[in-house]
């Protein structure tokens, strides 16, 4: 039911890609489409680097309030009340952008797997990349186009790893986009390179001028 309310959005992304195949070709319109709707939440991701610088700058004073009252629950709460209703409001900007970038994640995603779009063949997997199907499924049918593919969201992952800081856990999540890629067709592998690719390049320049600005 809920993945009904995409289909009219998933509808006109594939119009959209559709139209721009035969001008750049159909791997080269999925890089552009999804170009083209990262360019557009671009102001989205700006708000949330900033949510986020936020989050990281009042967080040593959240910290101390839950120290100093840690021994006395009601005034802890009384405490965490006041510093979530006026400074600590910054802490939950970053939210928004990232709830109303979902769903269209999700649409790009559905776009570029489903086998069938408005009730008919999803045109787009029967194109190639250097003589590969995009409906390819590296598991099951590995290719020159999909190794390269791979390579190069190793190198994107590697470098997204290098740059985040926290437990060594998180520095690992990179990488599953680089193995879920291998179950999904060679069009949604296309997407999930564009897409990674650009959030790692924008959250470093983003973060960079957060820094210049502060």
């Amino acid at each position: 039911m809920l993945s009904a309310l995409f289909d009219p959005f998933v509808d006109a992304a594939y119009h959209l890609v559709s139209f721009l195949a035969p001008l750049t070709g159909t791997a080269g319109a999925i890089v552009v489409f999804v170009m083209i709707v990262r360019l557009c939440l671009h102001p989205l991701a700006r708000i949330q680097v900033r949510g986020e610088r936020a989050r990281a700058e009042i967080m040593p004073k959240l910290k101390e309030i839950q120290d100093r009252h840690k021994g006395n629950p009601d005034r802890l709460n009384q405490e965490l009340a006041a510093f979530y209703g006026g400074e600590g409001k910054g802490m939950f900007a970053g939210c928004l952008p990232m709830l109303i970038q979902l769903p269209i994640f999700s649409v790009m995603y559905r776009l570029f797997l489903s086998p069938t779009v408005g009730g008919h063949p999803n045109l787009l997997l029967t194109h190639t990349l250097l003589g590969t199907p995009l409906s390819t499924v590296f598991i099951t049918s590995p290719s020159i186009a999909a190794v390269g593919l791979f390579a190069l969201m190793a190198g994107v992952a590697t470098w997204s790893a290098m740059r985040m800081t926290g437990p060594k856990l998180l520095r690992v999540l990179p990488y599953a986009t680089v193995v879920f890629a291998m179950f999904v067709p060679l069009a949604a592998g296309l997407y999930l390179l564009t897409t990674t690719a650009w959030t790692a390049f924008e959250r470093a320049l983003l973060t960079r001028r957060e820094k210049v600005a502060g």
